[in-house]
């Protein structure tokens, strides 16, 4: 495992040298927004959205100067041209992608950034580690029709979702932040339809997924005016606490602070 400073971000070429792979750069800022959203560490989601922007801005120009160039190309060079165009174009968007995670880390995204994320995940055929993560980081600010197509979608392939752990968690992770944007807003329904499709990913031996579904459904139950719902929320966060898990815990705390006692940090 890398080990990053706080203070500086490793580079492309250093992950590929570490890791032989470029997805590997990006699952691995990945993992640590979700850290960073979790602890709510605002700087460091700056800081990587920041970077991300620099490295995305620098494709875009790289794009738009062989566009420019294009019609002065001749035949033998067009080929390596063009594939140099896709290339570039992908890299852009990845580095934009992660530009707006980390954004929506520490900031609530504008309309048109939500629709560039939401075209980004819709345009996804098959669903690994990066895409799932991105899309889980996201889900407290997706629109619920967006959430619900695509883990209708990947319920299609459970079986191949369910056998590894951060394809669960990342699942679930969707479901449940989504649910609980949804519940905040008194759209309770919606919550209720949504969490039922990840049940089968939250049955697997996992402290974080169980808790966070646990903990998702009891915050329905409270808003719906039961108050075993408030009761279920203050065991899973025991719970975490139990079993030594202190990000999941502190972030379930803050969380109900904030959404049960209408309690805000100093």
């Amino acid at each position: 495992m890398i080990k990053l400073s706080t203070k500086t971000l490793l580079t492309p070429i250093f992950i590929q040298k570490q890791n032989g792979c470029k997805d590997d750069y990006f699952v691995h800022y990945i993992n640590w927004l979700d850290r960073i959203q979790l602890r709510e560490e605002f700087v460091e989601a700056e800081m990587i959205q920041n970077e991300a922007h620099k490295y995305a801005n620098n494709q875009e120009i790289k794009v738009k100067s062989l566009e420019e160039n294009f019609e002065t190309l001749n035949y033998n060079n067009e080929w390596l041209e063009l594939h140099s165009q896709e290339r570039l174009t992908r890299q852009y968007t990845d580095y934009r992608v992660l530009e707006l995670t980390a954004k929506a880390c520490h900031q609530i995204l504008n309309d048109e950034e939500v629709t560039e994320i939401g075209d980004f995940l819709f345009g996804i055929e098959l669903w690994l580690e990066y895409s799932l993560g991105i899309l889980a980081l996201n889900a407290w600010q997706l629109p619920y029709s967006l959430v619900y197509a695509i883990i209708s979608d990947i319920n299609l392939h459970e079986k191949e979702y369910k056998g590894k752990l951060i394809y669960r968690r990342r699942i679930v992770q969707t479901a449940g932040r989504c649910a609980m944007t949804l519940i905040s807003r008194g759209e309770t329904q919606k919550a209720s339809a949504l969490l039922p499709m990840v049940h089968h990913y939250a049955e697997a031996l996992d402290t974080h997924v169980q808790g966070l579904y646990r903990f998702a459904w009891a915050y329905l139950d409270y808003r719906n005016g039961k108050i075993e719902g408030q009761k279920e929320m203050l065991r899973v966060i025991a719970l975490f606490d139990f079993l030594e898990v202190p990000i999941s815990r502190d972030f379930a705390q803050k969380y109900y602070n904030r959404h049960v006692l209408n309690l805000e940090e100093s």
